[in-house]
């Protein structure tokens, strides 16, 4: 197994909060094995809950315990500067991702600014259904569609392979090593 191919199920590992031991990655030969395996292990459900309302939540309730926000003044659009103590960002920053219980976390910029796309607790919201998948799903299973975003996710950012089909075999068809 070369480098990019153990990355890569690292990255899987860890995205679906799952331990794949050495003799099962052998046998992972397509982008389709590696689907199948994740839904055996994690559990399928038949709909996909939506995460980024979860992650929304409990957004909303770590800032409501931890800043003594008002539930009413925070909306998907709400912006973090409006929400989070002027003072010490960094540190109320990781406040804030502790009590969410997530372990993906949007990073602050060099200068301690909110990126673009994190700067409304809906924006977080986005980033956490994306990245910290696994730590909203829950006790819910898995739909086979979250588990192909997942892995294709995986797959480009990973391995950079953008366009693939699910039969085609990691080393002879898309030159993994």
């Amino acid at each position: 197994m070369g480098l990019d191919s153990v990355e890569f199920v690292l990255a899987t590992e860890e995205a679906f909060q799952i331990a794949i031991p050495d003799d099962d990655a052998q046998k992972l030969l397509t982008p389709g094995d590696v689907v199948d395996y994740v839904l055996a292990r994690v559990g399928s459900a038949p709909d996909a809950a939506c995460l980024e309302q979860r992650a929304f939540y409990r957004l909303r309730r770590a800032s409501m315990r931890l800043f003594q926000a008002e539930r009413s003044a925070l909306k998907p659009g709400t912006r973090w500067e409006a929400v989070l103590p002027t003072r010490d960002t960094r540190h109320n920053w990781r406040f804030l991702h502790q009590a969410t219980g997530v372990p993906q976390w949007p990073r602050l910029t060099l200068l301690g600014k909110l990126p673009t796309a994190v700067q409304t607790v809906g924006g977080t919201a986005r980033y956490l259904a994306t990245e910290a998948t696994a730590a909203l799903k829950g006790e819910t299973g898995w739909s086979r569609d979250e588990v192909e975003t997942t892995v294709a996710r995986l797959m480009k950012e990973q391995l950079g392979i953008k366009n693939f089909r699910w039969d085609q075999q990691f080393v002879r068809d898309l030159g993994v090593d």
